[in-house]
């Protein structure tokens, strides 16, 4: 039901000063449209503020829980009307209401787009230091056989032995001397 028609509907139990509708949630709508449903903006709820206080009062206490009526054809002929007189309350209450869910709406939005920006740097970052791991790895693949090559053709020239591991005959006299320079 559109503000107009609300209006209009209402009018004659008095006059009506403002009217504020809130839309349903985009994500209602969106599935609604999705399942098929019609492409109309719908409301969830609504104030009216009328220019008498005694006006709203005997509207709340007159049609809360009836019919909406009218002719049989209307399109809300049989819904019920749920309408009820807050006691206190004013219309820069709702104003203050709706800003601050704004603004908490915001906040959120803010935290998430933060937590995705910092997610999405995280992924680069692993993705670069993965690219730099994968070069490194087959680089090393590249000059280990020439360096595995070269290491053989070392090792042919000094009579089969690798340079690594040093001849027992070797190793035994260079551990004899060590022993005599240090006095035992």
């Amino acid at each position: 039901m559109k503000p107009a028609k609300l209006r209009s509907l209402l009018e004659p139990y008095g006059k009506i000063n403002r009217i504020f509708l809130a839309p349903e949630d985009p994500t209602a709508h969106a599935r609604r449209v999705r399942a098929g449903g019609n492409k109309k903006r719908t409301y969830t709820e609504g104030w009216i503020e009328f220019v008498k206080k005694k006006d709203a009062k005997a509207v709340c206490e007159l049609l809360n829980a009836q019919t909406i009526g009218g002719k049989k054809s209307s399109y809300y002929h049989d819904d019920l009307w749920n309408l009820k007189y807050l006691t206190g309350f004013k219309w820069h209450n709702l104003t203050e209401q709706i800003s601050a869910e704004n603004a908490e709406r915001a906040s959120r939005m803010r935290a998430e787009i933060s937590k995705t920006t910092k997610e999405n740097k995280e992924f680069v970052r692993n993705v670069e230091k993965a690219k730099m791991l994968d070069g490194m790895q087959t680089k090393a693949k590249k000059t280990k056989p020439a360096q595995a090559a070269i290491a053989e053709e070392e090792a042919q020239a000094r009579g089969g032995r690798s340079s690594r591991y040093p001849s027992p005959i070797r190793a035994r006299r260079a551990r004899a001397n060590r022993n005599m320079s240090q006095g035992f």
